[in-house]
């Protein structure tokens, strides 16, 4: 009877997760439409695992000055996005940390990175993509066998 319980439960939990996480996409396209109207869009992220993760979003024009932004920073499915106030106005691509100083670590990361990103692209660049969880313990495991 209690393993029933438990996979009814474990059940619940997981349609409970996806049904979240697709209304938090839905969430980051409608918001992104809207940025993308006005413009290029330049997005930074900053992936928390046991922390609040953050996106920030600028909306820019060919000149590379912010028309818009927002943000969404949390732990869980149920982060919303948010206006991020303050970069009106200002050049995407000579965001600095001192630009960044009243907000969170998490979203001042996401905020440089958007940036980064911003000039990477526009100088003819990729991106590149973050290793994952297990891409980075495999790569531990292969710096630790090639040492020998």
């Amino acid at each position: 009877m209690n393993f029933w319980f438990l996979l009814i439960c474990f059940g619940v939990a997981f349609l409970a997760q996806y049904a979240l996480g697709m209304m938090q996409m839905k969430s980051f396209t409608i918001n992104f439409g809207k940025l993308r109207r006005q413009g290029k869009v330049a997005i930074g992220k900053k992936k928390g695992a046991f922390r609040a993760g953050s996106i920030v979003m600028f909306a820019v024009d060919e000149n590379g000055i912010i028309l818009d932004s927002s943000y969404m920073s949390g732990v869980t499915v149920l982060a919303k996005f948010k206006k991020l106030k303050g970069f009106e106005g200002l050049n995407v691509s000579t965001l600095k940390a001192e630009d960044t100083k009243d907000f969170p670590k998490q979203v001042r990361d996401a905020i440089l990175e958007a940036s980064s990103n911003y000039n990477i692209i526009m100088s003819g660049g990729e991106v590149p993509e973050p290793l994952s969880p297990l891409g980075k313990l495999t790569g531990s495991v292969k710096n630790l066998v090639t040492q020998r």
